[in-house]
């Protein structure tokens, strides 16, 4: 009697569990410039100040930083796709209840916290260990193309929401993006976003690797979280001041826009350019040279002054860099902790890139305030760029558990079943 095929082929199954992945993050990055596209609007519709704004939205940043070491948990509990589609239907509950806020407390409970929730959980914390089952040998390229989705998100989806936004008001624009999500976007995700089915003779990585005190216990999960430290607060710089800065060197509004979509489109390329490269010759040269560019990026940029190419020479360094590292780093993460907690693990050391976001935002601020340029800051983060590059050069890869040991303690067990 023969053996009964299945309806796709594996190949097929898991380059579709990438496609719904890279989905999951194009709308998590999508949905991190949605304040920032209505900032105005919102202001004008509640009448409150740029400080009071900024707090729901400082709120949302921190809630999401909170709660990603719970969505890893959820994630090594249950199935991933419970966690991602209910997510998605979060973020669209939060966004109807932010188009129809009337109150200063609705929109920071709408924007603020519910929303909030629905991005945490729709992070790369989230799909990682998914695609990771999926993939051994392309693991780096796999994650690359997924976390490339975050610049899909923001060079398809921002514009998408600026037109309709000017189209019909950002309120009816929230309402109908939140019944889209929420009633399309969850469902789909449930139907898509499977775990492989396991292999019982071995070959699988499953089931294999450390505990998370051990992992908080080892020198590489601090020396990887300072990575994500310095990619946040460099992030964070970009995102808040770069356009102020460019004004201030000389340049016009319109090359800063030119220098941010050339950075956009530079970081899909790196992203699946460094993938490429990390499957081929090892993850830790890649990511260390991601993050000398992100220092050398910035060292570019303070040197440009009022060149305009020279600005996009700068903007093309720190775009390479921009997305690469969270593939990179959650590739390392599995190599060495292996897949039985990573969701936890990693969601722990994802948590520290936002906090890395709020400092860098914080500091840069204080720093112009007190020296009266952006000098300090560009500097700053061009040197902890360069020293992220070389912390991360010297971790050790070596994974932090026994996998020979546990396959072999593992067969007794199954030859009994088998038995």
């Amino acid at each position: 009697m023969s053996e009964k095929k299945p309806f796709v082929s594996m190949s097929v199954m898991r380059w579709g569990i990438v496609v719904a992945a890279t989905l999951v993050l194009a709308v998590a990055a999508g949905g991190r410039f949605l304040i920032g596209i209505v900032f105005d609007q919102v202001r004008e519709s509640f009448q409150i100040t740029h400080g009071t704004l900024g707090l729901v939205v400082t709120l949302n940043v921190l809630v999401i930083a909170i709660t990603q070491p719970l969505v890893g948990w959820l994630v090594d509990k249950v199935p991933a796709r419970y966690v991602t589609g209910g997510g998605m239907a979060l973020v669209g509950v939060g966004l109807i209840l932010t188009g129809v806020s009337e109150t200063l407390f609705s929109l920071f409970f709408g924007y603020g916290l519910i929303v909030a929730l629905g991005l945490a959980a729709v992070s790369p914390v989230a799909v990682t260990p998914v695609v990771a089952g999926w993939f051994q040998k392309k693991r780096a390229t796999a994650l690359s193309i997924v976390n490339a989705g975050g610049s899909v998100g923001q060079l398809a989806i921002v514009p998408a929401l600026t037109v309709t936004v000017g189209t019909i008001g950002w309120q009816s624009s929230y309402i109908y993006l939140g019944f889209g999500l929420a009633i399309i976007g969850g469902p789909m995700l449930l139907l898509l976003l499977r775990e492989r089915e396991e292999a019982t003779d071995g070959s699988s990585d499953a089931g294999f690797g450390c505990n998370v005190q051990t992992a908080l216990k080892s020198k590489s999960f601090w020396m990887l979280g300072w990575g994500f430290l310095v990619c946040g607060m460099t992030m964070a710089w970009v995102m808040t001041f770069f356009v102020d800065y460019a004004l201030t060197a000389g340049l016009t509004r319109n090359n800063a826009a030119v220098g941010l979509s050339l950075m956009g489109g530079m970081s899909i390329l790196g992203s699946l350019m460094m993938g490429w490269w990390a499957d081929r010759s090892g993850k830790l040269i890649p990511l260390s040279v991601t993050y000398l560019l992100r220092g050398g990026g910035f060292a570019v940029l303070f040197l440009a002054g009022a060149s305009f190419p020279v600005m996009l020479l700068a903007m093309t360094m720190i775009g390479i860099s921009w997305t690469a590292t969270v593939p990179l780093t959650s590739a390392v993460s599995a190599d060495i902790y292996g897949r039985l907690r990573l969701g936890t693990i990693f969601g722990m050391m994802f948590a520290i890139m936002p906090l890395g976001s709020a400092i860098g935002s914080a500091a840069a601020g204080f720093l112009y305030d007190l020296s009266g340029s952006y000098a300090i800051s560009i500097w700053m983060n061009a040197a902890i760029g360069i020293a992220a590059g070389v912390v991360v050069y010297l971790v050790h890869a070596r994974p932090l558990f026994d996998r020979q040991q546990r396959q072999e303690q593992a067969r007794p067990v199954a030859a009994a079943h088998a038995d």
